[in-house]
């Protein structure tokens, strides 16, 4: 940006509104960034808006929602995202501003992390349901898994009723995550399957529920105690 364009944005914090490429993209972008998304690369037009007049929103969003619009890149990807003023992190937190994620939602989370690093060095971060399944059933941590989705069963077969309950839940989270921006939704042609990308917006949850990652068997059976009451 030259210097004259930059003490004109100072001295006129909003007069990027009128720019044709603002108005075009900015309802979408505030909308989106209002609702808890978090905006990657892959969001073309919107990102470019965010990447062209960060500092501008900075200060819009303080000025009037008294939101800081964060960047963070992680994994070679630039991703945007609004937050509190001195935002707290994490369910084990004292503090607790932003909204909490469930004990389904954290676990779920937590499960995609791992798979979003067992996939690091591939392209296209892709998952299925039968993914998800198989490492339920068969990854090393997978007492741990299957306690978590079947409330507190361990055992070697579940019956199909049990399963399509893991997979309501599992496909309800998904549109959730989709909307917040960690992952995005893959159409397939396949009722008994869902299929979606992770992106690397996903590190963000990382940051948000460390504790929760560190102490995961203890936040699991925290979980399940409302179940053996």
């Amino acid at each position: 940006m030259a210097i004259s364009d930059t003490k004109d944005s100072l001295d006129n914090p909003l007069q990027f509104l009128n720019n044709s490429d603002v108005k075009d993209h900015f309802a979408n972008l505030n909308i989106e960034l209002l609702k808890g998304r978090h905006i990657q690369e892959d969001e073309f037009y919107i990102f470019k808006i965010l990447d062209k007049y960060e500092e501008e929103l900075k200060y819009y969003y303080l000025h009037f929602y008294n939101l800081e619009l964060e960047r963070i890149s992680f994994n070679t990807i630039s991703y945007f995202y609004l937050t509190f003023v001195g935002d707290s992190k994490g369910v084990l937190s004292s503090q607790k501003r932003h909204k909490e994620l469930s004990a389904i939602e954290t676990i779920t989370a937590i499960t995609i992390l791992n798979m979003y690093y067992e996939k690091l060095f591939e392209r296209e971060k892709e998952v299925t349901y039968v993914d998800i399944k198989e490492k339920i059933e068969t990854s090393e941590h997978s007492d741990a898994f299957k306690s978590a989705f079947f409330k507190g069963m361990i055992k070697d077969h579940y019956t199909s009723t049990e399963w399509i309950n893991v997979f309501k839940n599992l496909k309800n989270v998904i549109s959730d995550f989709d909307q917040l921006g960690w992952v995005e939704k893959i159409p397939i042609d396949d009722e008994k399957n869902f299929k979606f990308k992770i992106k690397e917006s996903i590190h963000r949850f990382q940051i948000l529920y460390e504790n929760e990652i560190k102490n995961y068997n203890e936040f699991v059976s925290n979980y399940l105690l409302q179940y053996n009451d």
